[in-house]
């Protein structure tokens, strides 16, 4: 039997992105997740800042910006 693959979620409080809530970019789902990092997606603005000032105290900054997380799939063709 076939197993979906995971939602991805919040890597601060855990909040998937299936659930309400989530900020997409342009509040349009399809356009995928507003926040991420290197370490993946941020559900808000809040979650955001929690995980941009853990990481500064852990000492861990990001150097450059993260590469997005997901990228928009090729529509399926039947030939």
């Amino acid at each position: 039997m076939l197993t979906r693959s995971p939602h991805p979620s919040c890597i601060e409080c855990g909040k998937s992105m299936s659930d309400s809530g989530f900020d997409f970019h342009y509040g349009l789902r399809q356009n995928g997740p507003a926040y991420w990092s290197d370490e993946g997606v941020i559900c808000s603005h809040v979650c955001a800042a929690a995980h941009f000032s853990r990481r500064r105290t852990d000492g861990r900054e990001m150097k450059e910006p993260a590469a997005e997380p997901i990228l928009p799939v090729a529509p399926f063709v039947r030939r």
